[in-house]
């Protein structure tokens, strides 16, 4: 899931003039499951992105933060009027972000989640991405969170 958020960093790291400011938080289970290391020094050092990275356990020679992915949103300063969030991971945790950030005033519109699945056929007939009624594969996986909050029981819209 972590790859439907890549494309939008590069594109941002790569056109800084068009964002005013763009924030990554990141959380892995541990520093050796960090993805994309050289991506993410190159980010942390590009103006106008606010990289914040946590694990949740950490080794001797670990730098970085220890603990949940929703730890670090206080650290980022946004506009919730104006805001889009991106947020890939596993559905528990999108879950909790999402009400950190609708708790924060982000409408629910403006929350992008990635529901990704295994998939197998691509036209619904297997089964793998079945959604509650939904095939991923045909509606697509990634989708407002308005779309998927009754799916992840989440009952504060």
């Amino acid at each position: 899931a972590f790859f439907s958020c890549l494309g939008t960093l590069w594109h941002i790291s790569h056109t800084p003039a068009d964002h005013l400011h763009s924030s990554l938080l990141y959380g892995a289970r541990s520093p050796a499951d960090l993805l994309y290391r050289g991506d993410l020094l190159g980010w942390i050092s590009t103006d106008g992105i606010q990289v914040e990275v946590t694990v949740d356990r950490g080794t001797s020679d670990w730098w970085g933060d220890v603990g949940l992915v929703t730890d670090l949103l206080p650290r980022v300063p946004f506009d919730p009027t104006t805001s889009i969030a991106l947020v890939c991971g596993p559905e528990v945790m999108m879950r909790v972000v999402a009400r950190e950030l609708r708790d924060r005033g982000v409408p629910a519109d403006q929350i992008w989640i990635s529901m990704e699945r295994n998939m197998k056929c691509a036209i619904g007939f297997c089964g793998h991405c079945q959604y509650g009624a939904d095939f991923l594969c045909k509606t697509g996986p990634v989708g407002r969170y308005s779309q998927f909050a009754a799916r992840l029981r989440v009952s504060d819209l």
